[in-house]
């Protein structure tokens, strides 16, 4: 992706949720907030590196997707590749763009600490996402990897996250895999393309 780090945007979905509107709840989100952009921002710039055997070129990603019933993502990323007769930016429909260009919609649960309950949150992502991975700062992934029986046994992964250097330190990948409730899947990406103009579907 060419420019620099600093100059990749990652939108945030616009939604009216009442809860977030309660005194105090901004303070205590804006740590973990700054955390999930500046991960964000190193996932797009490197995720040719991390999934080498994709075959996945394009990237789109935004915070704060709600998929109703399976919780509010902290990012969603649709990943695609460039289809024969389909130009990249050029998709007609979102029916078209998920029939044709195969994406693969990866969920991303980020926290700070409390990574049992991030664990257990991504895991609900898997109804909608091809691929579920919970991402904490270098010092807790590195605790949370002494379970990783656990999330391999549901198929999360586990990733740790520097931000002063960017490094991602992938502990466990779980390989895309059709989603448990594939009907979501669309609403998903439909949320993406509202939030960010990388994904090229009206």
């Amino acid at each position: 992706m060419a420019g620099t780090t600093a100059q990749v945007r990652v939108p945030k979905l616009r939604f009216h949720e009442p809860i977030r509107n309660l005194p105090g709840r901004r303070d205590a989100r804006t740590g973990e907030s700054d955390f999930t952009i500046t991960f964000a921002r190193a996932y797009m710039q490197q995720f040719h590196a991390l999934h080498r055997r994709t075959r996945c070129r394009h990237i789109a990603c935004a915070r704060e997707i709600p998929i109703n019933g399976f919780g509010i993502a902290d990012l969603v990323c649709v990943l695609w590749g460039d289809t024969p007769g389909a130009p990249a930016q050029a998709w007609p429909s979102l029916n078209a763009f998920t029939h044709q260009a195969a994406p693969t919609v990866r969920a991303f649960e980020v926290k700070l600490g409390t990574w049992r309950a991030a664990m257990l949150q991504a895991h609900r992502y898997r109804y909608y996402a091809h691929s579920a991975v919970v991402v904490l700062p270098l010092a807790v992934a590195e605790t949370a990897s002494a379970y990783l029986d656990t999330f391999r046994a549901i198929r999360v992964g586990l990733w740790g996250f520097e931000p002063a250097t960017q490094r991602i330190t992938a502990y466990h990948t779980p390989p895309p895999r059709r989603p448990l409730a594939p009907k979501h899947t669309a609403g998903a990406i439909a949320r993406v393309a509202r939030a960010s103009r990388a994904l090229p579907v009206p």
